[in-house]
Formats: C-alpha cells, sequence, structure tokens
C-alpha cells in the first residue's frame, strides 16, 4: 500500500512538472488543463490510500491496546498450569 502511495505521489509531481513546462513553452491550454486534472487525480489517490492505510493501523492498534474499562472474566483469564511450585 506504501509504494502506491509513492508512485501516487510521484506521478502528481511529474505532471504539475510538465504542465508548467508545456505552459510556459508551448502555451497550449488544452495540454495544460489535462495535466493539471492528471495531477489532482494522482494526488487524490495518494490521499485516499494513505487514509485507508491509517484506518487499517488504527484498527491494528485498537485490537492489541488493552481495555481498562471492561477487564476480563474470570472464565476468560487462564491459569498456571503448576499450581505446585
Amino acid at each position: 500500500m506504501r509504494t502506491v502511495q509513492i508512485i501516487c505521489c510521484i506521478l502528481a509531481c511529474i505532471c504539475v512538472a510538465a504542465a508548467a513546462i508545456v505552459g510556459a513553452f508551448l502555451q497550449n491550454l488544452v495540454a495544460v488543463i489535462c495535466l493539471m486534472l492528471g495531477a489532482v487525480i494522482c494526488g487524490g489517490a495518494m490521499f485516499l490510500l494513505r487514509n485507508a492505510a491509517n484506518e487499517k493501523e488504527e484498527q491494528q492498534a485498537r485490537k492489541n491496546r488493552p481495555d481498562f474499562m471492561n477487564p476480563p472474566k474470570e472464565e476468560d483469564k487462564t491459569e498456571p498450569q503448576d499450581k505446585d511450585l
């Protein structure tokens, strides 16, 4: 997931750079608009992927975090096997 984020970020940067070059040298407005639209789409995809990754990490953190408000019930606790020690 992280590599796709990086690829989208690089594509967005390339689109912005290409739009600046096309706009400065060729002065073709249609090409600039298409390149900027590509940059917006790649940037939006990067943010959507980042939010999805953050939600997954937060769910994993919630699973691993102990719940102090609801302690485990007595039957859920595991007893040590060697009581003779």
